[in-house]
C-alpha cells in the first residue's frame, strides 16, 4: 500500500508540472492574437502615382483589418486604403494591439509607354459618304499628338476588300457604312455631314495604359515577318494580341458626296492604311498568363503572306492589345523594314 501511494504522489507531481507548463505557454503569449500569425497584404504591389491601394490584415484565418493600425513610410493612415503619391518604394507596416505584422513594399512607378488610339474605318469605294471618315483621320493626325492615333481602313465590296470584314462588322457591332470605331468599343461620332468629331479620339490619349508594344518587320519573298513585343508595367489578365498588315498609297476611284473633294467619282483617290492581311486571329491571339506580369515582356515572331492583288511596296504593320471585352488597350505601328521600339 505504501508503494502504491508513492506512485500516486509521483503521478500527481508529473500532472501538475504538465498543466503548469501548458498554462505558462498561453500566459506568455502577449501579442493579443493567441499565437496566430498576423499577415499584412496589399491588393497591388506596383502602381502608378495617385492609385488607390487596399491593405488587409489576417489573424490566422480571421480578418483583423478593422482592428489594425496601418502606416505608410511610418505615417499612420486612416482606415485600410491609401492613394499612393511620390515615386519610389513605400514601406507598409501594421500593428494589431501590441502585435506587429510583417512589413511589405509598394513600388510607385512612372508609366513606361505612350498611350495610342486605334480607329478602324469601315469603308468602300462605292460609299459616297465614306470619305468623311478618311478626311477626319487626316485632320486628327494633323493635330497635336495626332501621330499617336493609328488607323486601319477595312474595305467592303471593292478591289481592296478584306476577307474577314463581315466577321469584324458582326463581332464589333458595325451596321452601316461609313462607320469608324475607336479602340473597338466606341462608334466615332460625326460633327456634320462632312466632318468627324476630331476631339473624340484625341481625348483618349490622356489615359495612362500599362501595356506597350514594339514592332520589327522585314519582307521575306512573298511574305512579311514580324517580331512583336508586348511590355507590361503592371500585372494584368485576359489580354490578346492582334497584328495586321496594311497597304498605303493605293489609287482607286472613290465615290464622294462630301465637300472635301469634287462631288462624284474621284478617279485618283489615294487610299491609305488598307487592311490586307492578318498575322494573328483578327480578334486576337491569347497572350500567355505567365507573361502578363509587371516588368515582363512577351515576344512572338509572326508571318503573313503578301496578298497577290497587292502591287505596292508601301506596307506597314499595326499591332494592338485587346482586353477580355475586345477593347483596345494600346496600339503600335511601324513601316515594314523599320524597327519601332517601346515608346
Amino acid at each position: 500500500m505504501k508503494t502504491l501511494n508513492y506512485f500516486k504522489v509521483i503521478l500527481l507531481v508529473i500532472a501538475t508540472a504538465v498543466v503548469s507548463c501548458s498554462t505558462n505557454t498561453i500566459d506568455d503569449t502577449s501579442d493579443g492574437n493567441n499565437g496566430a500569425e498576423l499577415v499584412l497584404s496589399v491588393d497591388k504591389s506596383t502602381v502608378y502615382e495617385e492609385t488607390l491601394v487596399t491593405f488587409t490584415v489576417i489573424d490566422g484565418v480571421n480578418d483583423a483589418t478593422s482592428n489594425a493600425i496601418i502606416s505608410v513610410d511610418g505615417v499612420v493612415i486612416t482606415g485600410n486604403t491609401f492613394t499612393m503619391s511620390g515615386l519610389g518604394t513605400k514601406e507598409i507596416t501594421s500593428t494589431v494591439g501590441v502585435a506587429t505584422t510583417n512589413s511589405i513594399d509598394v513600388d510607385v512607378i512612372e508609366p513606361s509607354f505612350t498611350t495610342k488610339v486605334l480607329i478602324e474605318d469601315y469603308t468602300g469605294t462605292w460609299c459616297g459618304w465614306c470619305p468623311r471618315i478618311a478626311k477626319g483621320i487626316e485632320e486628327v493626325k494633323d493635330q497635336t499628338n495626332g501621330e499617336n492615333v493609328i488607323s486601319i481602313a477595312v474595305h467592303n465590296n471593292d478591289p481592296m476588300v478584306f476577307s474577314l470584314e463581315a466577321q469584324m462588322r458582326g463581332q464589333l457591332g458595325v451596321t452601316e457604312f461609313p462607320t469608324g470605331t475607336i479602340n473597338r468599343n466606341v462608334i466615332w461620332q460625326q460633327a456634320t455631314s462632312n466632318d468627324m468629331n476630331t476631339a473624340e479620339p484625341l481625348d483618349l490619349l490622356t489615359t495612362i495604359q500599362s501595356v506597350g508594344l514594339s514592332i520589327n518587320s522585314t519582307v521575306n519573298g512573298s511574305s512579311v515577318d514580324a517580331s512583336i513585343k508586348v511590355g507590361f508595367d503592371l500585372d494584368v489578365t485576359g489580354l490578346k494580341l492582334v497584328a495586321v498588315l496594311l497597304e498605303n498609297g493605293v489609287i482607286e476611284p472613290q465615290l464622294n458626296y462630301t465637300s472635301h473633294w469634287p462631288v462624284g467619282m474621284v478617279t485618283d483617290f489615294e487610299h491609305n492604311d488598307v487592311l490586307r492581311s492578318a498575322f494573328t486571329d483578327i480578334f486576337g491571339d491569347v497572350i500567355p498568363a505567365a507573361n502578363q506580369v509587371g516588368g515582363g515582356v512577351y515576344r512572338v515572331d509572326l508571318t503573313t503572306s503578301i496578298p497577290v492583288n497587292s502591287v505596292q511596296t508601301n506596307w506597314s504593320v499595326v499591332a494592338f492589345v485587346v482586353d477580355a471585352d475586345n477593347k483596345v488597350v494600346n496600339v503600335q505601328k511601324a513601316a515594314v523594314g523599320a524597327n519601332v521600339d517601346f515608346d
